[in-house]
């Protein structure tokens, strides 16, 4: 979750379904904590953005999508089309910082309407050791792993990659993991500034942020403006997971803005704040895993409607 917005640039480098198809197995919560494990800690250094931490992270979520054998969503600098490369990652200039965007793309299955897109997306950064963002500044430089933060969100991101690869939808998915966001949404401003696919070609975005706490089978959803049928939808695929929705205005503190600001539909999906938000008490041993597989169970029924329809 974001803290602060700056100005920011780019430079290159490189009809609803009578029933709901049968559901992937459920979310591997060994393989949820592993990659939340590995992100929040020491190694990656609190992955703040433009540090060797971030760059980990990256490196980590590229590996995964090639394990996958998803097709990367950017073309690196070329001098011609016929000579241009796919590249997982994107590199951009925002400000003081180097940022990297993380994506892959999972081509639809239906001719007809793989050229349209559903977007599900995540930051991977944090704010590392750095206290400026804090709300424990008094501790001074300590790691603040981000294991809520946004490990958990990333985790589910790669979670949702490995289901759609497995079974692909309709509609195309870009699965985006965005860099610097805790500096004001940079990744994902910088991302639509010169998206991999036609900005027209969104239909929905779906950003997961925060996504790891769950409590009370609560979710909230946040979003600029979210229409009646969508609700409806939201609200019988999280009832199908035993989770309940609360919708609320977005506050425009996530990279569901990016998106809203350009007139793509995107909601922003949370498990809300705690005590240990943009603290070094945000760690892995305090992510509810089983809750975590039970929202990714509820993107991945949502995400299929949505390509499916």
């Amino acid at each position: 979750m974001r803290a602060a917005v700056i100005f920011v640039f780019v430079i290159g480098a490189a009809c609803r379904p009578a029933t709901r198809p049968p559901a992937q197995p459920p979310a591997s919560a060994a393989a949820l904590a592993a990659d939340i494990d590995t992100l929040a800690s020491p190694a990656f250094n609190g992955r703040e953005a433009g540090t060797a931490g971030a760059d980990s992270a990256a490196d980590y979520i590229e590996r995964r999508y090639f394990r996958l054998g998803l097709r990367p969503a950017f073309e690196s600098a070329c001098e011609s089309a016929a000579h241009c490369q796919l590249s997982y990652g994107r590199t951009a200039r925002a400000g003081r910082i180097v940022l990297r965007n993380i994506g892959a793309i999972i081509r639809g299955a239906d001719p007809r309407k793989r050229d349209e897109y559903i977007v599900i997306g995540a930051h991977f950064d944090h704010l590392g050791h750095s206290p400026t963002f804090a709300l424990d500044r008094s501790e001074g430089f300590v790691l603040r792993p981000g294991a809520d933060d946004n490990a958990s969100g990333t985790a589910a991101v790669l979670e949702l990659a490995r289901r759609f690869a497995a079974r692909p939808t309709k509609r195309s998915l870009l699965l985006i993991n965005f860099d610097a966001e805790e500096e004001g949404l940079l990744g994902s401003r910088v991302l639509l500034t010169s998206p991999p696919v036609a900005k027209t070609a969104m239909r929905f975005m779906i950003d997961l942020d925060m996504v790891g706490r769950l409590r009370r089978d609560k979710i909230f959803i946040e979003s600029r403006q979210l229409g009646r049928m969508d609700r409806a939808t939201f609200e019988h695929e999280a009832s199908a997971v035993g989770i309940r929705t609360e919708f609320i205005p977005s506050d425009e503190r996530s990279d569901d803005a990016s998106f809203a600001d350009e007139g793509i539909p995107a909601v922003w999906l949370s498990t809300g704040g705690h005590e240990d938000y943009h603290t070094a008490s945000d760690v892995a041993t305090r992510i509810n895993i089983e809750g975590l597989a039970r929202v990714v169970d509820l993107v991945e029924h949502i995400a299929r409607r949505m390509a499916d329809e």
